[in-house]
């Protein structure tokens, strides 16, 4: 559950917060952004003191006006964990580019929201992310991803029919798009979206018996390069212990913080990680695939 609403996080936050002061910065910030981009994405795949670091240095950026077409601050600090202030910079920036088809924009804002149970508001932004597609040949792929988007916020609020609806609809179009690359990825961003409807009647794991031993599932993450390995040990008919391998770069923890919460709450049903929503759900599939193994229906 978020820890606030977003209107008490906004009137909590401080922007810039007062830790920007504090964080020392070693990059020399009068080379250009895009030298000093590469540099924050190596902060932001590490933990606390460089990951502030990094966000300092986008900042800093920011302020000097020399950060692209601004992007990148938002979403910076919506895959670094400072959701409040990424919900304020990212209503500025998506109405500097309306009418150009920022889908992810809009998918990131409607994460923000979400994460503070902002709900309603989310589907507002879904909807205005499926008004404002991208020209074709980056239609068909974007839609998708709204309706996959759709499907897993109505899957939080536990309307269950409109989440079928929508992770339908995104598992027919994914194969669909005729984008010129990635092309080879869609089908498997399809079955990864099945797979989600196939979880969607699996509240709980406390009437299933499972067998005891390890098993190991995989399922695509963030990188399309290495998959996630999830191995899952059963004990006593008890889920112990979830172990990721990964090759992810920016995964905010959810490596870690997504299987404690498998183990705590012995269910798949568990809260994701914003900023890190594709690794978080691909560690659920992971774990998924695992427990059929161990006798899952």
């Amino acid at each position: 559950m978020p820890p606030s609403s977003l209107p008490q996080a906004l009137a909590d936050l401080k922007v810039p917060p007062d830790w920007i002061a504090s964080t020392p910065v070693t990059w020399d910030t009068a080379r250009p952004w895009a030298e000093a981009r590469i540099e924050i994405r190596r902060l932001l795949e590490r933990d606390d003191a460089p990951v502030r670091e990094g966000v300092k240095l986008t900042w800093l950026y920011a302020q000097k006006g020399d950060i692209g077409d601004g992007h990148e601050l938002p979403m910076y600090l919506f895959m670094s964990g400072n959701h409040a202030w990424a919900a304020i910079e990212y209503p500025k920036l998506l109405k500097r580019v309306a009418g150009t088809g920022a889908t992810h924009a809009y998918l990131c804002y409607a994460s923000c929201l979400a994460h503070f149970g902002g709900y309603s508001e989310a589907l507002r932004v879904l909807q205005q992310a499926k008004d404002d597609l991208p020209a074709p040949p980056w239609r068909i792929a974007s839609l998708a991803n709204v309706h996959d988007r759709y499907g897993d916020l109505y899957s939080k609020m536990g309307d269950l029919p409109k989440a079928r609806e929508h992770y339908a609809e995104a598992i027919r179009l994914f194969p669909t798009s005729d984008q010129p690359y990635g092309r080879h990825l869609l089908p498997r961003y399809a079955a990864r979206v099945k797979k989600k409807l196939d979880r969607l009647a699996l509240q709980s794991l406390a009437t299933t018996k499972l067998r005891d031993g390890t098993y190991t599932g995989e399922a695509m993450g963030y990188s399309d390069k290495q998959d996630l390995e999830v191995a899952v040990t059963i004990q006593a008919g008890k889920i112990t212990a979830v172990n990721v391998k990964h090759g992810e770069k920016i995964d905010l923890n959810a490596t870690k913080l997504v299987p404690q919460q498998i183990v705590e709450k012995q269910s798949l049903q568990v809260d994701g990680v914003t900023g890190a929503t594709i690794t978080s759900q691909g560690i659920v599939e992971g774990a998924f695939e695992a427990l059929k193994q161990a006798g899952l229906p």
